[in-house]
């Protein structure tokens, strides 16, 4: 009796060994990606597809960033990829893509799965977290970077492309970045224009479908609109009130940016190289590095939002961009 009893005892203890160690390799690994007053936060499982759980205002406990997801009832995402924080196409992928491929052997699908990722200081200020893709089955490889300016509340966001595939990998759309809003109704504000008429303003409601800002000129790219926009999120945000989204492509050349409200009535902003005309053979261990795009967030207005852009490019993009200087005026008319 005594021998089966420290026989159950054992197993007892065997099953909870067992039981803890599948509870921890299920645990999800969330990747807050944090400034002074914000949070872009993705979410992965091992060997999972990394999906963004949350975008806005920072908390103060990491730990409420798991909850979130949790507490929206929209209905089922079948394709479990909505919110992915770089959609591939083919394999379950039924939106837009960031990445489009075709592979040395010709097949399109790729799927992409977390396998690290990193944060560390650049510099006083400055974070960098870079989160490394891998397909399971294609030597395919994709490393999303994130460069926080942490009191400007400003992320620069690129994606860095590499592959080990016997013969060169067609890119078909390289996005530089996929991001994933949940509100409830959402305004878009861009510029349109034409010489001496630049930077007119438009305001209007995102509705079902794809909203695509782009240009194909080439050389003069921002002719006739900018790679700029602002999206008020909940009701149309004025100077000093309502959360904004403010984004724009740091790139002279080509851009397309897609704004497509999906099947659960959220947003997904995709923004990048315009890929019109513009396949890249990418051949084996090289690294095919995208324009950076540009964000930030504001809960307090367009206002305050803009002003975070100023305060970063005084501080990181304008030579002595700080304090008075001397202004040539340069009047067409003299």
């Amino acid at each position: 009796m005594s021998n089966l009893i420290l026989s159950f005892q054992k197993l007892i203890i065997f099953l909870i060994i067992v039981s803890a160690g599948f509870s921890v390799s299920a645990q999800s690994i969330l990747i807050p990606i944090e400034s002074k007053n914000n949070a872009l936060v993705l979410r992965a499982d091992k060997n999972g597809v990394p999906k963004i759980v949350y975008f806005g205002k920072k908390l103060s406990n990491k730990e409420e960033y798991n909850k979130i997801a949790g507490l929206y009832q929209q209905g089922d995402d079948y394709s479990g990829i909505l919110n992915a924080a770089y959609t591939a196409s083919g394999s379950q992928n039924l939106v837009e893509p960031a990445l489009a491929v075709v592979h040395a052997d010709g097949n399109t699908s790729l799927d992409l799965h977390y396998i690290n990722h990193e944060t560390k200081a650049l510099e006083n200020n400055v974070f960098l977290t870079t989160v490394l893709l891998k397909d399971p089955v294609y030597p395919f490889e994709v490393t999303l970077n994130y460069k926080v300016y942490a009191n400007e509340d400003v992320v620069e966001q690129w994606t860095t492309l590499k592959h080990r595939e016997k013969k060169a990998v067609r890119l078909d759309k390289y996005a530089s970045a996929n991001l994933y809003l949940k509100g409830n109704g959402f305004w878009l504000k861009h510029y349109h224009g034409d010489w001496a008429r630049e930077m007119q303003p438009e305001e209007s409601k995102l509705t079902h479908g794809i909203k695509v800002l782009d240009s194909k000129l080439g050389t003069r790219a921002h002719l006739y609109q900018p790679p700029t926009f602002m999206v008020s999120l909940n009701a149309p945000a004025d100077e000093d009130h309502g959360d904004v989204l403010y984004g724009s492509m740091e790139w002279s050349g080509n851009f397309r940016i897609d704004l497509e409200l999906d099947p659960l009535n959220n947003l997904r902003i995709i923004a990048g190289a315009n890929n019109h005309a513009s396949a890249y053979e990418l051949k084996p261990n090289t690294d095919f590095t995208t324009p950076v795009f540009l964000f930030t967030f504001s809960s307090f207005g367009k206002g305050d939002a803009s002003r975070k852009l100023q305060n970063w490019a005084r501080n990181y993009r304008i030579l002595d961009g700080n304090g008075s200087r001397l202004t040539l005026l340069n009047n067409w008319e003299a």
